[in-house]
């Protein structure tokens, strides 16, 4: 049929095969805004393109805080098809990061008028979830579908941001490639996520996280980068 239909079956009715990263920029109230006021503040912006076509953006910040870091990403999916509005997808997400592990989450998300949600907060070396399709504790170190920075590659667990849900995911390196940007071309690390999770991720020389790939039936979706002069692992790694 359209590939609107294909991009509702596919990615987001079958959900615990396809995860979009997002989630609310409203604090959960859990930690003292004092203590995570701001200092550093940097920017990502993507396309998200089906068949090559724009169809939505996802932009994320990262905050360098007192006491951590704060990711905020917000994300919007409206395909078109001749000329027409299908299934705008929302996701809203707010992300605060300790020594690498997460601290807190609160996520929103709306599809079709639907509305999915994540919220957690770590308690000592357990991190517990409520999430519109999974609540409970989750002892593992794991990563979350921000995949903002490759760290989150030597993680078998990746905490949905759509519904909670803790995907199990396997990831394999494949050959280094060629992404052109403002008329340049750049060398990226690609790597291929399986399991839970289906698609391709790149990273650049810093370690950046720069696009990633998958099918939606026999139609390629991606995210591309808008711009290169952030780098937001810097701020992961301080």
């Amino acid at each position: 049929t359209c590939a609107c239909l294909l991009f509702s079956a596919i990615i987001f009715n079958r959900m615990k095969r396809r995860y979009f990263l997002i989630s609310s920029i409203f604090s959960l109230g859990l930690i003292s805004q004092r203590a995570y006021s701001s200092t550093t503040k940097n920017s990502l912006s993507f396309n998200v393109l089906l068949n090559d076509e724009i169809v939505g953006y996802s932009n994320l910040t990262h905050t360098k805080l007192k006491k951590g870091l704060e990711v905020v990403i917000d994300v919007e999916i409206v395909p078109k098809i001749l000329g027409l509005k299908f299934m705008k997808y929302t996701l809203k997400n707010r992300e605060v990061w300790k020594n690498k592990e997460l601290i807190s989450i609160d996520s929103n998300s709306s599809w079709f008028g639907k509305k999915y949600f994540v919220k957690g907060r770590r308690e000592g070396s357990d991190f517990s979830v409520q999430g519109s399709a999974f609540s409970g504790i989750i002892k593992d170190k794991f990563a979350t579908t921000s995949y903002f920075t490759p760290d989150f590659l030597k993680r078998s667990v990746w905490l949905s941001t759509q519904d909670g849900t803790p995907l199990e995911i396997k990831t394999r390196k494949l050959k280094n490639k060629k992404m052109l940007f403002n008329d340049k071309n750049y060398s990226v690390r690609e790597w291929e996520i399986t399991g839970d999770l289906e698609l391709t991720l790149q990273y650049d020389e810093q370690n950046n996280w720069v696009g990633s790939g998958f099918t939606v039936g026999n139609y390629p979706a991606r995210f591309t980068l808008n711009n290169r002069k952030n780098n937001i692992h810097k701020l992961w790694n301080t």
